[in-house]
C-alpha cells in the first residue's frame, strides 16, 4: 500500500520504523492525515484516510486497521475502536536469566504499537546497573543505564510509555544471596523493614530509574511477601503483626516514590492475604480492616492480578478492590511461564472472563503479563498471539475470530493456526477436552524434563498416553513454513518430534520391565533411547540458536546443563537396560520403585518437574 503522510517529521520517522510490517511504502498514493481525538478511528473517502487517536500509539493501530482493509480491497469505510479502555499495556519480564537484548525489546515495541498498547512495563528486579552495587544484577544480563535509555527512546518515538517495574520487598532472592546484601536482608527473598539501609538502598533503585525513564509511574511490586517479618526483622523487633509492618513499610517507600514525583504502582495481593483467614487472594470473605483500608497510600494504584486459576472471581474480586477507593489496573496472564511455548487456549478462555468483569465494574486498565518463570524457555515472540487477542478484545467487546485472524495477520504477518497450534506443547486440545483441575491441562513441561528412568509424571501418560498426540503435533507443525516466522514453526516441530519419543518411552518402559518383555526393552535400548538422544540434541541447538539471537548470552547456561542432562540420562539408561538385558545386574532400583501419582503444577519449576534430587 502506497501512502503520503500529512503530519511532523518525528511521526513520519515511527511511521518508518513500522512501514516494512504493515506493507506501507511512502510515496504518491493514499494520502493520510491525523487528528488527535476523543476517539480511535480511521476513515477511507476515495484517495483520502483520516486517523482519529486517543493516544499517539492508536495512529500504527489505525494504520495497520487501513492497510488491512484495503488489501481486502474495501473501499470508503468507517472503523471506529471500541474506547472503553483508556490504557492498555503489557508487562515484560527481564528477570529470569532469559533477558531480551534491546534490539529485541524494540522489535517487540513495533508489534505492541501496531496493535494499540500505549505502554510497556519492564519487570526487572535487579536487572538494571546499580554504579554502587556491583552485586545487583550481577552474572545475570543485567541492562545498562544506557541499553534502558535506548528503549525508553524507542519506546517514545511509537507514543508508548516504558514503565519501570521493581519489587520493593518480596522476590528479591536473586540480590539477597551476596554478602553486600546482609544489611538489607531480613529472609532469603524478603527485604528488612525498619532498617534505614533498606530505604537507602530502595532511593537509589528509584533515583537511577527515574533518571533513565521519562515515565511518571513506577511498579513497586510488593507482592507475596509471605514471609515478611520472620527473620532477621523477627530477632530484632520480635513479633509484629503483618498488617502492621506493611502499612509501616508502605509509607516509608511511597515517602521515597513522592519525592520524585512518581505515582507508584503495586500488586494488591498482600492486603487481601492478610485479611483472609487462609491467606488467600481471592478470598471471597476476605475483611481488609478499616483502619489498614485508610492507610494505603492515597496516590497508589492497585494492579489486580488473576491469570485464571480461580475462575469467578473476578466481579468480587474487582468490586472489593473498588472499596478501597484507589484506581485499579487489571493484569492478566499470558500463560507462556510454563515450558516453551504458550498455552494460547488458556489465556483467552481466562481473558475473556476478566475483560468483561472489567467492563461490567468499570476498570479501565487492563495489563496482559508476560511472565518468563525458570529460565524464559519460551520465545518473547511466540507471545504475539495472546498479545494480539488481548489487544482486539479490548479494542472491541464482542471480537469474532474471523476478526482476531485478520487482526493477527495484518499486526504480525504470521499464521494464526500455526501460533495457536503451539499450544499442542501443553494437551490435546484438538479433542476440545474439559479439565476440571486446571494444572491438568499444563502436561508439557513435565513430560519435558522428567527423567527418564524415575518418571514422576509416568502415572499421567498410564491415564493418558501423549505419544499419539505429540506425533499428531508434530505433523501438524509441518504443514507451516515460510516467512519470518519460521523459525518458530521448526522450533514446534523439533520440541513435538522430542515429546512424542520421550513420551513413548515412559509409556512403554515400566510396563515393560514389570511383564519381561525383553522385546520391549530391547528397542528401548537400541532404538528408542538413541533416537531420543539425537532428538534432544536437535532441540538443544536449535533453543541455543533462537536463544543467542534474541536474549542475552548470559543466562543460557542452565539450559545448556538441562538439555545436555537429558542427554546424558539416555546414555546412562541405554547403559543400564543393556546390563540388565544381558543378565549383568538382576533388577532395576529406577524401575522398582512404585510409580506414585504426582500433581501436575501450572506454576512448577525444572527441579520439581525433572527428579526429587536436582536443584538447578
Amino acid at each position: 500500500m502506497k501512502c503520503q503522510f500529512v503530519t511532523d517529521s518525528q511521526t513520519l520517522t515511527a511511521i518508518k520504523s513500522v512501514s516494512d510490517i504493515l506493507g506501507i511504502e511512502i510515496g504518491e498514493g493514499i494520502r493520510v492525515s491525523f487528528e488527535e481525538a476523543d476517539e480511535t478511528s480511521v476513515t477511507l473517502a476515495g484517495a483520502e484516510a483520516k486517523i482519529r487517536y486517543r493516544r499517539r500509539s492508536h495512529i500504527f493501530r489505525e494504520l495497520s486497521v487501513l492497510a488491512e482493509r484495503v488489501k481486502l480491497n474495501e473501499a470508503d469505510f468507517t472503523v471506529r475502536e471500541d474506547g472503553f479502555f483508556t490504557s492498555l499495556s503489557t508487562m515484560l519480564d527481564t528477570s529470569r536469566q532469559g533477558v531480551p537484548t534491546v534490539a529485541t525489546v524494540k522489535e517487540l515495541l513495533r508489534y505492541l504499537a501496531i496493535m494499540g498498547y500505549d505502554a510497556l512495563l519492564l519487570y526487572l528486579e535487579d536487572m538494571m546497573e546499580l554504579p554502587s552495587r556491583p552485586y545487583f544484577g550481577y552474572m545475570r544480563g543485567r541492562y545498562t543505564e544506557a541499553e534502558l535509555r535506548e528503549i525508553d527512546d524507542f519506546a517514545n518515538m511509537l507514543g508508548i510509555e516504558v514503565i519501570p517495574c521493581f519489587e520493593f520487598y518480596g522476590h528479591m532472592e536473586k540480590y539477597l544471596i551476596w554478602p553486600e546484601a546482609g544489611p538489607v536482608r531480613d529472609t532469603a527473598s524478603v527485604l528488612l523493614a525498619r532498617a534505614e539501609e533498606t530505604f537507602e538502598f530502595l532511593e537509589e533503585i528509584v533515583s537511577t530509574a527515574n533518571g533513565i525513564f521519562r515515565s511518571r509511574r513506577i511498579h513497586i511490586g510488593m507482592d507475596e511477601a509471605w514471609d515478611m517479618g520472620r527473620g532477621r526483622f523477627m530477632d530484632k523487633h520480635g513479633y509484629v503483626p503483618p498488617f502492621e509492618i506493611f502499612t509501616e513499610y508502605m509509607e516509608r517507600v511511597v515517602s521515597i516514590t513522592d519525592s520524585y514525583g512518581l505515582t507508584p504502582m503495586m500488586w494488591s495481593d498482600m492486603y487481601f492475604r492478610m485479611g483472609s483467614e487462609n491467606h488467600l487472594y481471592y478470598d471471597k470473605d476476605t475483611e481488609i480492616p478499616e483502619d489498614v483500608k485508610a492507610k494505603i497510600p492515597k496516590n497508589v494504584e492497585l494492579v489486580y492480578w488473576h491469570y485464571g486459576e480461580a475462575f469467578g472471581c473476578d466481579d468480587y474480586m474487582l468490586k472489593k478492590h473498588a472499596e478501597l477507593g484507589k484506581k485499579v489496573v487489571y493484569a492478566g496472564g499470558d500463560w507462556s511461564w510454563i515450558g516453551h511455548f504458550p498455552e494460547h487456549n488458556y489465556t483467552m478462555l481466562t481473558v475473556k472472563e476478566a475483560l468483561a468483569a472489567c467492563r461490567n465494574n468499570g476498570v479501565r486498565d487492563a495489563m496482559l503479563t508476560i511472565w518468563t518463570n525458570d529460565n524464559a524457555e519460551c520465545n518473547t515472540f511466540a507471545n504475539l498471539f495472546d498479545l494480539s487477542y488481548f489487544a482486539e478484545s479490548c479494542f472491541s467487546e464482542n471480537v469474532t475470530e474471523k476478526e482476531l485472524r485478520e487482526r493477527f495477520a495484518a499486526s504480525t504477518g504470521a499464521d494464526y493456526d500455526a501460533f495457536l497450534s503451539m499450544s499442542y506443547y501443553h494437551n490435546d486440545f484438538e479433542n476440545g477436552n474439559d479439565y476440571p483441575r486446571y494444572p491438568l491441562r499444563f502436561r508439557g513441561k513435565p513430560l519435558f524434563w522428567q527423567d527418564i528412568m524415575e518418571g514422576l509424571y509416568d502415572t499421567h501418560l498410564y491415564e493418558k498416553p501423549m505419544s499419539a498426540h505429540y506425533r499428531f503435533a508434530r505433523d501438524t507443525m509441518k504443514k507451516y513454513s515460510g516467512g519470518k516466522w519460521d523459525y518458530l514453526y521448526r522450533f514446534a516441530e523439533l520440541v513435538f518430534d522430542y515429546l512424542a519419543a520421550k513420551t513413548e518411552i515412559a509409556e512403554k518402559l515400566v510396563p515393560a520391565y514389570k511383564a519381561d518383555d525383553r522385546k520391549t526393552l530391547e528397542k528401548i535400548a537400541g532404538v528408542l533411547l538413541p533416537a531420543l538422544k539425537e532428538k534432544t540434541r536437535a532441540v538443544h541447538l536449535a533453543h541455543r540458536d533462537m536463544w543467542f539471537t534474541y536474549f542475552k548470552v548470559i543466562g543460557f547456561a542452565n539450559l545448556d546443563i538441562r538439555y545436555s542432562g537429558v542427554e546424558a540420562r539416555c546414555d546412562t539408561a541405554m547403559l543400564l537396560l543393556r546390563e540388565y538385558l544381558e543378565g549383568k545386574c538382576d533388577t532395576l532400583p529406577e524401575l522398582d520403585e512404585p510409580r506414585l501419582h504426582k500433581n501436575l503444577n501450572a506454576f512448577g519449576h525444572y527441579s520439581s518437574f525433572a527428579t526429587p534430587n536436582i536443584k538447578i
